[in-house]
């Protein structure tokens, strides 16, 4: 048995499996490339530890892609074999199962809280907590990630390995609940602890363009930088925001110029890398800026790829601005019947939510980048009560929004007209 630098319980006999295993949380933690090579290094040195199986199967549910969850499913197996060959803790038991909701049964609700229960019993382990926040980002639960985050933080300190990053989420939370300013300190105070802390870096920046504040958020990512080096590709994302801040000032060349050297510098099969690409161009679009076939077929090219995976239902969403904004309204199409059957599956909290709101959703955006604007107002404005349900964050669903003001003002013009 060996334990973290936070006292949680490992069981291995491999003082390296176990080190390794924390370097992969820290690196997971703080957004950073490596977290992968840390976690294979760790399940090299023991390929029966448990808690380590349980993260590779976490990160890749949390990847997003139905051809990586079902490779998910090899994790959990391998997790519930070393379960039976060597034992483990309650809390290594308890991750699994929550990992088990989620892969088997598509219950990502029942798996955050889960991961919650295990840093209620232990508010030191950070790993349940970073990964419960992942989820509910997924489901759109800010108020759920806050209230978890603030429960474990009294038992914190800032001598504790990733207070900084706890810091972070609980940054970014504040931001999704309302809170902006507030989200602004405690932000800036995690990245003064870690500058490495990629997480609550972009927190700030939220936090920044939710106060109008649009100077400042941008020197702000000038100064984080340097920081970025060792990132992993949620690199990407946060030069999204850098554009997203250009474009609010009416600085399209220099949006435009960021989307081609940074947010799609090349093709990638990530469902996030796409989000940001195509919020963007859509955007730019709509901001009279024509972009060009090529950069919208780039990623249609990849969604189109997706048709038939929906492992989240927020990702569905720009792949079918990916496949308007490129005009494949056959592909479009056969994204919306192939949702139609994800959602009449009844699989999972993703198809339920398809069921009652993702097909008129993406029903909707398909009008909007592409088709009959006042059909799309009137859908989009039945749409979007329920957005948060989607998940993302705030700054990413705002392209919905902004869709339906952009075709309540196609319609008039249609009318007009007419």
């Amino acid at each position: 048995m060996h334990y973290d630098p936070r006292g949680m319980a490992i069981t291995t006999g491999s003082a390296v499996a176990a080190r390794e295993l924390d370097a992969a949380v820290m690196a997971l933690l703080g957004q950073q490339q490596e977290a992968g090579a840390r976690l294979g290094a760790a399940l090299a040195a023991d390929p029966l530890l448990v808690a380590g199986q349980a993260l590779a199967g976490f990160s890749l549910m949390l990847a997003a892609r139905r051809p990586l969850a079902i490779q998910a499913m090899g994790s959990l197996g391998r997790a519930r074999a070393a379960l039976v060959d060597r034992g483990g803790t309650p809390r290594e038991r308890a991750l699994v199962q929550s990992l088990a909701a989620w892969a088997e049964g598509g219950d990502m609700a029942r798996a955050a809280a889960g991961l919650e229960a295990i840093a209620q019993e232990d508010p030191h382990d950070i790993l349940a907590l970073r990964l419960a926040h992942g989820i509910r980002f997924m489901l759109g639960e800010a108020f759920e990630m806050r209230h978890a985050i603030e429960a474990a933080l009294p038992r914190w300190d800032a001598s504790m390995p990733g207070y900084a990053n706890l810091l972070g989420c609980h940054a970014f939370a504040l931001e999704e609940t309302g809170e902006a300013a507030r989200a602004e300190r405690v932000g800036r105070a995690a990245v003064a602890l870690d500058p490495g802390d990629l997480w609550g870096a972009h927190a700030v920046a939220h936090a920044l363009g939710a106060q109008g504040r649009l100077r400042e958020g941008l020197a702000w990512l000038r100064w984080l930088e340097p920081h970025l080096a060792g990132g992993s590709n949620f690199v990407r994302h946060v030069h999204w925001h850098r554009a997203l801040f250009h474009l609010a000032l009416g600085e399209h060349d220099a949006a435009l110029a960021l989307h081609d050297a940074k947010v799609w510098a090349e093709p990638s099969e990530d469902v996030r890398d796409l989000m940001n690409a195509a919020h963007l161009l859509w955007r730019l679009e709509a901001g009279g800026v024509p972009v060009g076939a090529a950069r919208w077929d780039a990623l249609a090219d990849v969604a189109e790829r997706r048709i038939g995976e929906h492992a989240w239902a927020f990702a569905d969403l720009h792949d079918v601005i990916a496949l308007a904004g490129a005009g494949r309204h056959a592909a479009v199409g056969r994204m919306i019947r192939s949702i139609a059957g994800h959602a009449g599956s009844h699989h999972g909290d993703q198809a339920r939510l398809h069921a009652e709101l993702g097909i008129a959703a993406a029903r909707a955006v398909a009008d909007a980048v592409g088709g009959d604007a006042r059909q799309a107002c009137r859908c989009l404005d039945a749409v979007l009560p329920r957005l948060p349900e989607f998940g993302g964050s705030h700054a990413q669903r705002s392209v919905f929004v902004a869709m339906r003001d952009h075709a309540a003002r196609g319609g008039l013009a249609d009318r007009a007209r007419g």
